[in-house]
């Protein structure tokens, strides 16, 4: 046989085997530990529903899944490690969708939000609201935006931090009624609600971490931001029912590394899809008022970039746009 068909021959040989090693290697995932960062610190809302949907999702999976809190810059720090890991399925992280559709829009980050990133589904919905203390004097919505317009710069609130959905409502309505008043962001929504709990803020802006301190009568709950009232709190207006045209939609789910291979993506969908039909899941979703709303990979994408570019709208009509 002449060299050059033999040398042929081996190539062929050679990338036949790539090709058929490529499925083995991608049906031994996982085949170690697979790191999961969560982009809050631990104890609130987004910590609590992750950890609990991990442990479900562990029993589809054959190597333990590792919950890592990785809190700062509103999930921004979490969303850059994750779009900077290696695209093996085994760095995970916990997905806010605020991440990737409102804090590119307010600064500058490190990755691209549209394009850095594999969706990988969506699990739920959060649920937010406005709370003061209950010995506060505001009784409804309207009578804090009066007192908050009639004292420039003495109100102040908490949120889970820069960026977050509920940072931006507060800004919205700022805006919106010409008020001056000063955001003190924490990492974390626990921090957040203690913080309007010791006093040390006016106000808490925050997804339902504030629900048992409402439920025992140590904050009022003034208004919820979402589409429709929470089944907890019947009494309580949405945003728009106290005249402002605006929800805050926001969802937490899975995403990892751009150029995640679709072998690991069905495998991490499968297995955390599976989880959130768990009735145990399922009870603390309620527990916690989070909306249970699941999104496979295509209809997330889809998502993201609609919420992309509502959000980019809306930051430009309140004057936080990046410069």
């Amino acid at each position: 046989m002449k060299r050059r068909s033999i040398i042929g021959l081996i190539l062929a040989v050679a990338a036949a085997g790539l090709m058929l090693a490529a499925p083995v290697m991608a049906g031994d995932y996982p085949s170690k530990p697979v790191n999961l960062y969560i982009p809050y610190s631990g104890g609130g809302t987004t910590d609590v529903t992750a950890r609990l949907l991990a442990n479900m999702a562990q029993q589809n999976f054959a190597t333990p899944l590792v919950c890592i809190n990785k809190p700062g810059g509103g999930s921004a720090l979490m969303h850059e490690l994750i779009a900077q890991a290696k695209p093996d399925g085994y760095t995970l992280g916990v997905l806010v969708t605020a991440g990737l559709t409102r804090i590119p829009l307010l600064r500058k980050v490190k990755y691209d939000p549209m394009n850095d990133f594999t969706p990988i589904m969506l699990y739920a919905l959060y649920q937010h609201g406005l709370c003061v203390p209950a010995d506060s004097p505001w009784k409804t919505m309207e009578e804090f935006i009066a007192y908050a317009k009639a004292n420039p710069g003495k109100v102040t609130y908490s949120t889970a931090g820069t960026g977050s959905g509920q940072h931006l409502v507060m800004e919205y309505l700022a805006a919106k009624e010409g008020i001056k008043w000063t955001h003190i962001p924490y990492k974390g929504g626990v921090k957040a609600v203690t913080a309007c709990l010791g006093g040390h803020v006016t106000a808490t802006s925050q997804a339902t971490e504030w629900k048992p301190y409402v439920q025992a009568g140590k904050l009022r709950l003034l208004a919820v931001y979402g589409i429709k009232r929470i089944p907890s709190f019947p009494d309580t207006r949405t945003l728009k029912e106290c005249g402002y045209d605006y929800a805050l939609i926001s969802g937490m789910g899975i995403v990892g590394p751009k150029d995640l291979p679709q072998p690991v993506i069905d495998k991490v969908s499968e297995a955390f899809g599976k989880a959130c039909q768990e009735k145990g899941f399922k009870k603390l979703l309620k527990k916690m008022e989070l909306l249970s709303y699941q999104l496979n990979q295509k209809e997330l994408k889809e998502f993201l970039q609609k919420d992309y570019e509502v959000k980019k709208d809306l930051v430009k009509k309140v004057g936080l746009a990046k410069k």
